[in-house]
């Protein structure tokens, strides 16, 4: 960066939204997991909308802002130090209309994903965000089409920064595989896609079709895809 560089900012993006039309608001938080909460609730402290937090930390001497939201919001709010949080408990027999919303730990994540569906709540009503980043894998090659380049994607970098380092303009937002923006159409496959992102459905996925190059990468030997 130097001085008189220009930047171009865009609006913040919130790939975590609190439902407007939900009868109450679950917010599930693990670590880190928390930093979205803390907006959360204090968007929800100033409506109408029930709401409560449950905040999972590894003990008192992480549990800065668990004791920050128990000041503030007081018996909304509930910590547990060192120990899991009852999904099964927290999810069940709420009324219609329930929102859950999740961040922190995968594990954590997938196990109230997993609470949900058992009580019966519907995937609409299951929220979550993932602090994800690109795996590495086996070295391959993608042919882009549009921009008649072929690019070698090396095994410690993800194929949206291989794109990035050709001089190739690909859209993103997230780079965790979640938001959608960088979803780019296959043209021609020689082999697999290893799907790393929690955008694409099950079946785009079984399809081929479709590639998310922030996480995503291939084991081919030809990939053909529309940048």
């Amino acid at each position: 960066m130097t001085v008189g560089a220009r930047l171009d900012v865009s609006h913040p993006v919130n790939l975590l939204p609190l439902a407007a039309l939900a009868h109450r608001h679950i917010l599930i938080a693990g670590g880190v997991g928390i930093t979205p909460m803390l907006a959360m609730a204090d968007d929800l402290s100033r409506g109408p909308t029930p709401w409560e937090l449950h905040y999972a930390v590894r003990g008192p001497h992480h549990d800065f802002f668990g004791r920050q939201l128990r000041d503030r919001y007081g018996e909304r709010v509930r910590v547990y130090h060192g120990r899991r949080i009852d999904f099964e408990q927290v999810l069940a027999g709420r009324p219609l209309g329930t929102h859950v919303y999740s961040c922190g730990p995968a594990g954590m994540i997938d196990a109230v994903g997993r609470a949900a569906r058992a009580a019966g709540w519907p995937a609409s009503h299951v929220h979550s965000e993932r602090f994800t980043a690109p795996p590495v894998g086996e070295p391959f090659e993608v042919r882009l089409a549009r921009s008649e380049l072929s690019v070698v994607v090396p095994p410690e970098r993800s194929l949206l920064e291989s794109l990035e380092a050709a001089g190739v303009d690909a859209p993103y937002l997230c780079r965790g595989g979640a938001c959608g923006e960088c979803e780019t159409d296959v043209l021609e496959l020689d082999g697999e896609l290893i799907h790393n992102d929690h955008w694409l459905s099950d079946a785009e996925k079984a399809a081929g079709r479709k590639i998310m190059p922030c996480v995503s990468r291939a084991r081919c030997a030809r990939l053909v895809i529309d940048r």
